[in-house]
């Protein structure tokens, strides 16, 4: 299967919500992991290159795609056996929008959508899947509303909710904003690192079981 975490605008958080992703479900899968950073600054593989530092095991593989490759998945056989195959396939793509990752948007099985409460990111959000509607993705799409503030009162919460929820599934479970999540790495997660993501990632694993009839 291919799940891709993507959005159409940077700061929202993404890759840290791959890297969390990537590590917690590897604490409840048999499955193979195989992560592949499509980010251009390669923030994923560069942290997990730092881990081999860590007296810890390696959780997966990180590969990248250099820039300079035009078309990725120009072969699709490639990108077929991928989404086929019971690993778990998870990609971070970069925070803008590039034509030249349109065919694993095409063919990803879920698309992750991190965003905030701001009119930046409300706006970007909405441009991104107006291009996976282009692109006329089957994607499942995932919205996730990261770096939440229970404390403060977002005034277009209530309008922002209802217009992402025509598009695809929005998460009941926000991740908060907690200083635990700004020091991770690639190789565990600590208590509480798991407790600040454990509601919003075990929604994600229940849509992805009950969409593809699995039990991942």
């Amino acid at each position: 299967m291919i799940i891709t975490f993507a959005t159409q605008k940077g700061g929202t958080g993404k890759t840290t919500l791959a890297i969390t992703f990537a590590n917690y479900i590897s604490t409840i899968s048999k499955r193979k992991i195989n992560v592949f950073d499509f980010d251009y600054q390669k923030s994923f593989y560069q942290k997990w290159k730092e881990d081999e530092l860590l007296d810890l095991p390696k959780l997966y593989d990180v590969e990248i795609i250099g820039d300079e490759v035009e078309q990725p998945f120009s072969d699709y056989e490639t990108i077929l056996d991928l989404k086929d195959n019971d690993d778990i396939n998870l990609f971070d793509l970069a925070g803008t929008l590039d034509a030249k990752y349109s065919d694993l948007l095409i063919y990803s099985d879920f698309i992750i959508i991190p965003f905030e409460y701001s009119d930046v990111s409300a706006k970007s959000t909405l441009v991104f899947v107006n291009f996976l509607g282009m692109l006329e993705s089957q994607a499942e799409r995932v919205f996730i509303r990261s770096k939440y503030d229970k404390g403060y009162k977002y005034l277009n919460q209530e309008g922002m909710d209802a217009e992402i929820q025509k598009y695809g599934t929005l998460l009941k479970s926000p991740v908060f904003k907690r200083n635990c999540l700004q020091t991770i790495n690639t190789r565990q997660l600590n208590y509480e690192q798991k407790y600040a993501v454990r509601n919003s990632f075990n929604e994600i694993i229940t849509c992805i079981n009950e969409t593809l009839d699995t039990n991942i």
